[in-house]
């Protein structure tokens, strides 16, 4: 659902997905980030302007990775990737002036700001909005499932290797999109995370 010529209205969002090594961000370690910048319209026209993802540096090199199966990530890779400090200083700027979006976002937060309180950096966006919550919010008696496979399955929006940060930073980009198109009171934006 992209689109290059969006009305004036078009809002600015940053999207993020996270993978971890395990749940608890104050003892699991943030393994991977994702940030994708789009323009979205109140139709739920979009238009991706940019992508960046990073690997996060495993310190100290032993930690427990969590569910290699599930996130595919190796130890040797998160060896050699950027240092947790160089990454959160990314999705700081990345993230400043826009709406940030996320598929459960309080999860993806909760990661994001204690890596980023680890170093004293400030992530801090131009408002939140959480797709599984709007996702929620149209299915009110809860017959669907809402997690993001089976919304962009919904909503015909094509999730290739799920668990990878930019792969689900992009659909859920996507699942935005067609969640404001299929229901227009979705829009504004605003704080919209629970």
């Amino acid at each position: 659902m992209s689109d290059n010529s969006l009305p004036r209205a078009a809002h600015a969002i940053a999207v993020v997905d996270t993978e971890t090594g395990g749940l608890d961000p104050a003892t699991d370690p943030l393994l991977q980030v994702a940030v994708v910048h789009a323009d979205i319209s109140p139709s739920g026209s979009l238009s991706i302007t940019h992508e960046w993802s990073s690997l996060v540096s495993l310190r100290p090199p032993w930690r427990p990775i969590g569910a290699q199966h599930i996130h595919g990530i190796g130890r040797w890779a998160l060896l050699r990737a950027p240092s947790e400090r160089r990454v959160m200083s990314r999705v700081a700027d990345l993230v400043t002036g826009r709406t940030l979006v996320a598929h459960n976002l309080d999860f993806d937060r909760s990661f994001l700001d204690a890596a980023a309180n680890r170093h004293g950096i400030s992530v801090t966006p131009d408002g939140e909005m959480c797709t599984l919550v709007l996702s929620r919010s149209t299915d009110p008696e809860r017959h669907l499932s809402h997690r993001l496979g089976d919304i962009a399955e919904r909503h015909g929006v094509e999730l290739h290797s799920a668990h990878h940060a930019l792969n689900d930073a992009r659909a859920t980009a996507e699942v935005l999109g067609r969640l404001i198109a299929a229901d227009p009171s979705l829009w504004p934006f605003g704080h919209r995370t629970s």
